[in-house]
């Protein structure tokens, strides 16, 4: 007796549903080795780690490589609409990247804060900072697209800039993560400061180009995955933790420098 059409179909949708991304995206794609070219940014904080760190775990389930260029935000922008990238790591901002595929899921966070030396400076959101003269770094589309309202604004090519014109009365305020609190440290900038509250807490998703449509599908779960099972949030804390024992380290050893 020959299965009726409904029942094959019955199995054709239940096979397919037990298998994997893996092996869905297997079936789709060649037996060769698949790597990706993926931007990664050129500055030397926690999220960038994060997101190379997620990333790697998850395509890994994939059976896909990543190759990771670090590049500034421009550049990384020129090197996408020239065809030249398959991927970007993460982004805190939705907007400026044509023919890109949002993973749903954020992988990386970013706090951003106010540095000041002068303690007369009250913070209550980016419109607050419209009296000041502002610095921040260059490239980043996400401050660049917050301070858009505010008039007086003085961009610096690097952190270390960043921080310095600071120290030297060039700018009242300086913006960035919370996270380059560290490099303060590791300059020895004392008279700078946190000030509290932080202006926001965004969350950085991935994005795939759209030519990769069939990887993202298959993507999409693993990540899902594993921010169900705590995967994401633990290698977000591993790498909190050895950014600020690396930061504790750098300060410790000024220290002994100064005071040798």
């Amino acid at each position: 007796m020959r299965p009726s059409p409904s029942w094959l179909l019955l199995l054709l949708l239940t096979g397919s549903i037990l298998l994997s991304p893996a092996e869905v995206l297997g079936q789709t794609q060649n037996r060769e080795e698949r790597r990706l070219d993926v931007s990664l940014s050129d500055i030397n904080r926690p999220s960038t780690l994060m997101a190379q760190k997620v990333l790697s775990k998850a395509y890994e389930q994939l059976g896909i490589k990543l190759n990771f260029i670090a590049t500034p935000a421009a550049r990384a922008l020129s090197m996408w609409t020239a065809g030249r990238l398959d991927a970007v790591s993460a982004k805190v901002i939705d907007t400026g990247l044509p023919d890109s595929i949002k993973i749903d899921i954020p992988i990386v966070y970013e706090e951003a804060v106010v540095f000041a030396v002068k303690k007369n400076v009250s913070v209550d959101g980016f419109d607050s900072l419209k009296p000041y003269v502002v610095g921040y770094v260059s490239g980043i589309a996400y401050l660049e697209d917050r301070l858009r309202n505010v008039p007086q604004k003085e961009p610096a090519p690097s952190l270390e800039s960043l921080f310095r014109k600071l120290d030297a009365g060039r700018t009242d305020v300086a913006i960035d993560s919370r996270f380059s609190f560290c490099l303060v440290r590791k300059l020895g900038l004392n008279r700078i400061q946190i000030l509290e509250p932080s202006l926001e807490k965004r969350l950085g998703y991935h994005f795939l180009h759209t030519r990769h449509q069939q990887i993202a599908t298959a993507l999409e779960p693993v990540l899902r995955n594993m921010e169900k099972d705590g995967s994401i949030k633990k290698i977000q804390e591993e790498v909190m933790q050895e950014y600020m024992e690396q930061c504790t380290e750098l300060s410790d050893a000024r220290n002994k420098k100064a005071a040798g």
